[in-house]
């Protein structure tokens, strides 16, 4: 019985030992945080905007083709015609890695029939087929845009569709804003504290917020075959304009 009321009182020891440890651990860590980050702060927001000339166009192109009940014929003339695009884009110096098939649809088409006066009306039935293709292409030299237009359409396609103008490396331009919204509200906290007539101290916090790009809303276009460079036409100008990027920051610093 000796024994084992030892034992007892030593787990008992031991607990309340670690309850001890326990509480000066909280204690300390509620005294560093103190420390680290102070009671008394405000917070200050800055924007900072950077237009940037995109350098890689997009766009879609397409090759639609419409026919009888005879799939494999269907599928011939429009792997033809969109063969014939990817050579020409590979040709004007689009690399593969640049090419890449977005949507490969092939569509039933019904005859419905005229059910008027009849008590059962017949079922539809499938007149034929619909393939529509699609590429997507990143052009990295910009300047090109406008004969690649206009020669994918030679070439058979008959939709080109969502021409965008991007920035291939953002990095460098965030970093630019972000350095002009990080100088806009430090100037904004000093300005603060000496009209509120406090002494602003250290930084204590800098917060990011997500980011939104603008990519140029003008530039995203939908063009038809027979308005692109068809029959010797000229190809099209399409500008690329600039592209805005925003970071927007707040800063929290100490009220001394």
């Amino acid at each position: 019985m000796l024994e084992e009321s030892t034992r007892h009182s030593i787990k008992s020891i031991a607990v309340l030992l670690i309850a001890v440890a326990a509480l000066l651990a909280a204690f300390e860590y509620s005294r560093s945080v103190d420390k680290t980050y102070p009671t008394r702060t405000f917070s200050v927001d800055g924007e900072g905007k950077i237009d940037v000339t995109p350098d890689v166009a997009k766009f879609s192109v397409s090759v639609v083709t419409d026919g009888g009940r005879n799939v494999a014929e269907i599928q011939a003339k429009n792997t033809e015609k969109m063969n014939a695009v990817n050579v020409f884009l590979k040709e004007a110096g689009i690399s593969e890695k640049d090419l890449k098939t977005d949507e490969y649809t092939l569509s039933p088409r019904y005859d419905y029939p005229n059910c008027s006066g009849l008590v059962v009306c017949p079922q539809p039935s499938i007149s034929g087929y619909s393939l529509t293709q699609t590429l997507r292409v990143t052009v990295k030299d910009t300047e090109k845009i406008g004969d690649l237009l206009s020669g994918v359409v030679e070439k058979g396609a008959n939709n080109v569709s969502q021409v965008v103008f991007t920035v291939d490396d953002e990095d460098e331009a965030k970093a630019d804003a972000r350095k002009e919204a990080i100088k806009k509200a430090q100037e904004k906290a000093v300005r603060l504290a000496k009209d509120a007539g406090f002494e602003m101290g250290r930084l204590v916090s800098i917060y990011e917020s997500p980011q939104m790009l603008g990519y140029g809303g003008d530039s995203e276009l939908s063009m038809k075959s027979s308005a692109i460079g068809v029959g010797g036409a000229a190809a099209p100008s399409i500008e690329p304009g600039t592209n805005e990027t925003k970071v927007n920051v707040t800063l929290t610093y100490e009220i001394r």
